[in-house]
């Protein structure tokens, strides 16, 4: 009798832990929404699927406002996919052109690299040293996630 008030009494406990923690539909447009109008967002990206991600949110947060500042700033490996991908460039380009991103490329991964900076799209803008970039926008009060 003592097991069976236990396991009812671990089932109530976990059926009422799992509830607390589910959000509802409601909340999460709440939290999606909450993206200021104005605000000033920047993302530090090293790989090429998270820099695709990172374009889509960045026009997704211009869509809502062109007050929004979203900067992104690519270092390491993606910045090589960057070089060699048409596709890939035209992507960025159009991202900066058409919708006010700000992308960036440190240029201490260019010289790393070996990359030739020609083949990189002229509206992508080399910073000397990303990651000091990226710390600065800190500094400036931006919303910083770095994948």
């Amino acid at each position: 009798m003592k097991f069976y008030i236990n396991a009812l009494l671990l089932c109530a406990l976990l059926g009422a832990s799992s509830y607390a923690h589910a959000q509802t539909a409601g909340e999460i447009r709440k939290t999606e929404q909450s993206i200021k109008q104005d605000g000033k967002y920047a993302l530090l990206v090293m790989k090429l699927q998270l820099l695709k991600a990172g374009i889509l949110t960045g026009e997704n947060f211009k869509n809502k406002s062109g007050k929004i500042d979203f900067q992104i700033v690519t270092c390491g490996e993606v910045v090589k996919d960057l070089s060699q991908e048409k596709e890939l460039q035209r992507f960025v380009v159009d991202a900066v052109k058409n919708h006010g991103l700000k992308i960036l490329i440190c240029g201490l991964s260019v010289q790393q690299l070996g990359i030739d900076k020609s083949l990189l799209p002229a509206e992508t803008p080399i910073t000397d040293n990303g990651l000091t970039y990226f710390f600065g926008l800190e500094e400036q009060g931006y919303k910083t996630i770095a994948l």
